[in-house]
């Protein structure tokens, strides 16, 4: 069997098992682990998804020097989306007209490529938004 066709198969074997299974259970929601520090700043933004974007599309966090712990309500307009963080180990699902609060903590200053996308994954097609931490 030559590679691409073993590489098809394999694709279709994983496309069959997320279909079966739904992309939650291949890809579940990512939560950053407990333990916020008592000093650490906390700061709260609100978010709509629609349309597979995210709006606004760009957070600033100054974190002034200490942890930050972020907490961003997203409520899901019109579609199912999914919110991610990559770099930050955040993922969330939303259904349509589902509002949701994601809390992670900021504790390295960085620019963050987030997204709210249909699949558990950001692609290079996506909108992407940005999250300059400080």
């Amino acid at each position: 069997m030559s590679k691409f066709m073993q590489r098809c198969r394999i694709w279709l074997s994983m496309a069959s098992v997320m279909v079966l299974t739904g992309c939650a259970t291949v890809f579940p929601e990512i939560s950053p682990p407990a333990g916020i520090p008592v000093e650490a700043k906390r700061l709260s933004f609100t978010m709509i998804a629609r349309n597979y974007r995210c709006e606004p599309s760009v957070i600033a966090v100054d974190r002034e020097g200490r942890s930050a712990l972020v907490k961003v309500t997203i409520r899901s307009d019109g579609a199912r989306h999914v919110f991610s963080i990559p770099e930050l180990e955040v993922r969330r699902y939303l259904e349509p007209g589902q509002e949701t609060t994601i809390e992670f903590l900021a504790e390295r200053s960085g620019i963050f490529t987030f997204g709210c996308t249909r699949f558990p994954w950001i692609s290079p097609l996506d909108h992407k938004g940005k999250l300059a931490i400080k």
